[in-house]
């Protein structure tokens, strides 16, 4: 197919990184990168562009996006990817000029309460979709009540950066851990970690508005190194911790994460909260480990750290089961397109 490829497409991305797939597969790829709009310079006129979805970058986005594909001809499908920022007008605009259908993909739970006034140009937009691609089982009604015409559920996934990386001794000094957790603040996770942290190990935090909550918790002191990690950084950390935690949000029933995915595939054991889904995909104390509270959490850590061959070969089978069942961004993607051609 030839794809009209809609997205943030920064090096390292998931983004950029499904597209990449999408060439693998055969299909031919016409890219339009919306992260100069989403980036800005102007901190400010970001934030509200991010908060609100409103302002001159999102103006001057949905303006070049709409003079973009004038030029085109010849598609087989439009691939939004994320597309919270896109005007129903523009999507409008761009069904009837290019006519072919669109697909929104999104990794992302986007009827989380309070989302709604930064959400609502693709919430407005999602009878406008042929294909509704989500991750997030819990989020099915939502989308049809709000007029979906097709839903896919698929898995979070892994991109092949995962289970082709191989960590190179000069990193190990600097990013190994025992116990390493990459994801967003939560003052439910602050806690969590705390406690991990007690216990003496050797744990380090990265993610967004971490270091804001360090400079509040001084028990964060020691253990939080740093507000985000992306591209090659994020694949040093998880590889060369001996654990990587899996933790949940708890404003949505999430059931899993790309992390879930991601910590296997590199070949990191993972010891993550316990939920049906998380059961369905690894099997406990052989492919992966799990915890329902904050003793089993802290048990499991000390078990495992003392018990090196009983956790790497926890590991190995880890990504064995993530290679052998298909959990690769790639084999996600192939569920899409099958899914396409006979709808």
């Amino acid at each position: 197919m030839r794809i009209f490829y809609i997205g943030q497409l920064r090096e390292g991305g998931t983004c950029k990184e499904r597209m990449k797939a999408l060439i693998d597969l055969g299909h031919e790829i016409v890219p339009f990168d919306t992260t100069k709009w989403l980036y800005g310079k102007n901190r400010l006129l970001r934030s509200i562009s991010h908060r609100f979805k409103i302002g001159p970058y999102i103006l001057g986005l949905n303006r070049a996006l709409l003079s973009f594909t004038k030029n085109l001809n010849a598609l087989d499908l439009i691939w939004i990817d994320k597309g919270e920022w896109i005007f129903p007008s523009t999507l409008e605009s761009i069904l009837s000029t290019l006519k072919v259908n669109a697909l929104h993909f999104s990794l992302d739970p986007e009827f989380a309460d309070m989302k709604f006034v930064n959400n609502r140009h693709f919430i407005n937009g999602i009878p406008l979709y042929k294909w509704i691609v989500t991750t997030k089982l819990y989020e099915q009604q939502r989308y049809m009540q709000s007029g979906a015409q097709n839903v896919i559920q698929v898995l979070q996934g892994y991109d092949e950066r995962f289970i082709n990386y191989r960590k190179k001794q000069e990193d190990v000094p600097k990013w190994r851990s025992d116990v390493c957790f990459v994801g967003m603040y939560r003052p439910y996770h602050k806690n969590l970690l705390i406690k991990v942290a007690a216990t003496g190990c050797d744990l380090k935090v990265w993610g967004p508005r971490w270091t804001r909550a360090r400079r509040i918790h001084k028990k964060l002191d020691r253990i939080v190194l740093g507000d985000g990690l992306w591209g090659e950084d994020y694949l040093k950390a998880l590889s060369n911790a001996r654990i990587a935690l899996g933790l949940l949000r708890k404003d949505v029933p999430e059931t899993s994460t790309t992390r879930t995915f991601e910590i296997p595939a590199i070949g990191t054991f993972l010891l993550a909260e316990r939920t049906s889904e998380h059961l369905e995909l690894f099997e406990e104390g052989k492919e992966a480990e799990f915890f329902s509270d904050d003793l089993e959490l802290v048990d499991k850590i000390e078990f495992y750290l003392k018990n090196e061959s009983a956790r790497k070969k926890i590991a190995d089978a880890g990504r064995n089961r993530c290679i052998k069942s298909g959990y690769s961004s790639k084999g996600q993607l192939k569920i899409i397109l099958d899914k396409l051609k006979n709808s």
